[in-house]
């Protein structure tokens, strides 16, 4: 029914009474829906969704960029970050296809898409495609992250979409991208195209070929469902239906269409790096939180490799020791930087404790301490020259009555040694001697300069044992020490990160560099070593190595560690449960190993060539000087001493002339000192009466005999019949280094005309002598009363204590 003409003048007249009133609410409802617009688009996000959009993972590298371990993300998944200056173009076509064509054109919601989505589900019966614009699934991404139990729904939706309306008037185009292309999931744990690329392909984003890139794009749809270890047909379709629409939105040619849909993709599912565990381990713990994403770390994957190969080849050799844990690091001496680090064996061997990273774990070294100890007696004088008793000796303790009665490995003694042959052969007494000449306090105090923190106790606690190694330490912080003679005397800090080259942490200078060629010398001497260990074996190399072994208490732990130009090699083979082992030391359970690790070392840092070349690996300083010298008394040579050698001596003194060699009427007479004639007569050697200084002669003139070299204090002259050794009221300790077999006292006599005497402890008979002979009673725990008889009916007793 129309408006009759007649009425249109009193409706306007009425409109135009009521304009007034309307004009207001329409102003203001205008000025709501304008402020609800604003509102909408420009209202701050909140500060949680402006954080990082992804916490990445963590790749731990090696010194040659190679992954060898990567840590999960925040959201335990694997995350590489993109960013907006450099996203693919391929891989952003084939995202815009498959998500969002009109990315570039809507303002973060697209009715278009979502009029299209509803009218595909209508007619398919089924949800078979979504509306969501890119901007909406990063909104849900990120409000996913903060608080991954949020409810879905319409609501969910709406908030998702007035979320996606402020990120895009916060963030820019190519910005919101890289958020979708960095949260987005992509299966199998990865997060983030770029890590998927890397993980599916074995190539970065950039590198995908059109075929790949469409893989990729289509995932996260459907991550689980298109998984291609698990359904292939499935993700090859998504894949092709994102390739057809590239095509159809111009990204691809027909031609690039057709190679795409032939090109056959390649998936390898590749596990996840995990080399040198323990040492991976260390790294994060050190990295804090938040980890960087790439962490560049010294380790060589390839000399790893190299050693867990070693580790597999004696496996058979070290259980039939009983030995079940290996550990091994290299040290590379230029840079302080370790490039190996193998921390048990086996790390997945939980049974034996495959976990535990043994070279942080406190083991004994045993007789590998035994270089430094020679090391401050060559800064305070010795040299290798110098002759040392290896003779029975007893040294004072910090325990009044107490004395160290040390005994050498295969219950030996071989008298007067050079230094050179002393150490190389790592005979006890004399390191025992030259640690109590000076000192336990001053030993200590230069075993932490060398970096040995777990020193944390008292002189009195160690004992002189300390230089037989009965305490406890790092092998890291070893072999670490032991680098500072191949660098001349320079101890540097170790580190597992790569630094840059040329920027070294600071260098502490513990040593000489004199010392330290002297130490390195003698260690890298096969000839002299060869008394006790033989050649041929696992300690010599094609090249010059400075080497030590070293062999706990009870067979619990051995070692090798050693040094050549380039690195220093520490490997300790035992058992993490302290279990003994079985008929092996360093030589035969560390030593094959050693070998084996040192040969690989060299050729990864030094190059093949440069293993075979000749060279010191110290060069002789000027302040040592080569002499010819008596290889007996180690005096300089002169025309009567039976045997000669050249040693290295101090430049700057000029020496003493042998004394021990004359030629009398008799022929060549050796004239031994006095402390070497008990020694000597039980080897059988004839001995000449030792010249007299004036020293002497005024001590005889008190009744007295020289002073001893391990005490010091002039030794009172005995009774005609008396008991030397033990002495009455001497405490004396098991040494816990040396196997209980060797573990004797020596019970000898002074006896004027006796020619047999009898000996008894606590009154059982346990031996009998001739009176320049002893015997040797093996050490029992607790209090113990000695008695000697002689054939004439003399008798004579001492009381000892055992501990």
């Amino acid at each position: 029914m129309s408006t009759s003409t007649s009425e249109r003048p009193r409706l306007r007249a009425r409109f135009a009474a009521w304009r007034p009133r309307l004009r207001r609410p329409l102003a203001a409802g205008g000025v709501a829906a304008v402020t609800l617009a604003l509102w909408v688009r420009c209202w701050p996000l909140p500060d949680a969704l402006l954080a990082e959009p992804a916490t990445p993972s963590t790749v731990v590298v090696d010194r040659h960029g190679a992954p060898i371990y990567e840590a999960l993300s925040g959201e335990a998944t694997r995350a590489i970050t993109l960013t907006a200056e450099a996203l693919p173009p391929r891989l952003v076509a084939a995202t815009l296809a498959a998500e969002d064509r009109r990315f570039f054109r809507h303002p973060g919601v697209d009715p278009v898409a979502v009029l299209r989505a509803l009218r595909t589900n209508l007619a398919e019966g089924r949800v078979v495609e979504g509306g969501s614009t890119i901007s909406q699934q990063v909104a849900k991404l990120l409000l996913n992250r903060q608080q991954p139990s949020r409810r879905r729904g319409v609501l969910a939706k709406a908030h998702e979409a007035l979320i996606a309306l402020r990120l895009e008037h916060r963030f820019s185009k190519p910005e919101l991208l890289a958020l979708y292309l960095n949260l987005a999931a992509y299966g199998n744990q990865f997060t983030g195209a770029e890590r998927a690329s890397q993980a599916y392909f074995g190539v970065p984003a950039a590198m995908l070929t059109p075929a790949q890139a469409a893989f990729l794009a289509g995932l996260p749809q459907r991550p689980s469902g298109f998984n291609p270890f698990r359904s292939p047909e499935s993700a090859r379709a998504r894949q092709r239906t994102v390739l057809r629409r590239m095509a159809a939105s111009g990204a691809l040619a027909a031609d690039d269409l057709a190679h795409a849909l032939d090109e056959r993709l390649a998936f390898a599912p590749t596990p996840a790096p995990f080399a040198a565990p323990h040492f991976v381990e260390m790294v994060l713990a050190a990295a804090g939180e938040p980890r960087p994403a790439r962490i560049e770390t010294t380790l060589d994957s390839a000399l790893q490799a190299d050693i867990a190969g070693i580790i597999t080849r004696h496996r058979e050799d070290l259980v039939s020791h009983g030995a079940h844990n290996v550990a091994i690091v290299v040290l590379e001496n230029a840079t302080g930087e370790w490039v190996a680090w193998e921390g048990s064996g086996d790390y997945f061997d939980r049974a034996h404790g495959g976990t535990i990273n043994g070279p942080v774990t406190l083991r004994q070294p045993g007789s590998a301490l035994k270089p430094f100890t020679y090391a401050l007696a060559f800064e305070q004088g010795t040299s290798p020259a110098t002759v040392l008793a290896d003779i029975p000796s007893t040294f004072p303790t910090a325990e009044d009555g107490v004395v160290y009665s040390p005994r050498n490995y295969d219950d030996r003694y071989r008298g007067p040694l050079l230094a050179r042959h002393a150490l190389a052969g790592s005979v006890n007494v004399p390191a025992v001697a030259l640690a109590a000449e000076i000192g336990v306090p001053n030993v200590l105090r230069f075993l932490r300069r060398a970096g040995l923190s777990t020193f944390d106790k008292t002189a009195a606690h160690y004992g002189l044992g300390v230089t037989l190694g009965n305490a406890e330490v790092r092998l890291d912080e070893l072999t670490a020490a032991y680098a500072a003679f191949a660098r001349g005397g320079e101890w540097l800090p170790p580190t597992f990160l790569r630094q840059p080259a040329g920027d070294l942490a600071d260098s502490t200078r513990i040593v000489s560099d004199r010392t330290a060629f002297w130490i390195t010398d003698i260690l890298s001497d096969p000839e002299a070593r060869e008394f006790v260990f033989g050649r041929g074996g696992s300690l010599e190399l094609p090249f010059p190595v400075a080497v030590k072994t070293g062999t706990s208490q009870a067979y619990h732990d051995n070692w090798t560690i050693g040094y050549s130009r380039h690195a220093t090699v520490g490997v300790w083979v035992g058992n993490f449960d302290r279990r003994p082992l079985r008929n092996s030391s360093g030589v035969t359970g560390a030593g094959p190993i050693f070998h084996a690790v040192m040969l690989a070392a060299e050729q990864r840092l030094a190059g093949a060539v440069a293993v075979m070349a000749d060279g010191a690996i110290v060069p002789p300083p000027p302040t040592a000087v080569e002499r010819e010298i008596c290889a007996e008394s180690g005096g300089l040579a002169n025309a009567w001493c039976p045997l000669k050698r050249r040693e290295w001596v101090a430049a700057d003194e000029p020496g003493v002339p042998c004394a021990w060699h004359h030629l009398g009427d008799d022929g060549l007479q050796t004239y031994l000192p006095a402390q070497f004639h008990a020694w000597a007569r039980a080897e059988g050697r004839a001995v000449a009466g030792a010249p007299v200084a004036p020293s002497d002669v005024a001590l005889a003139s008190l009744g007295a005999a020289p002073p001893s070299r391990e005490t010091g204090a002039a030794r009172v002259a005995p009774a005609r019949f008396a008991i030397a050794s033990p002495a009455d009221g001497t405490t004396y300790l098991i040494d816990p280094t040396l196997r209980r077999e060797f573990q004797t006292l020596p019970l000898r006599a002074v006896a004027a005309g006796a020619r047999r005497i009898e000996w008894r402890v606590d009154g059982r008979v346990v031996g009998a002598s001739d009176a320049e002979g002893a015997v040797e009673w093996p050490l029992a725990p607790g209090a113990h009363r000695v008695e000697a008889t002689d054939d004439r009916g003399r008798t004579a007793s001492a009381r000892v204590t055992v501990r």
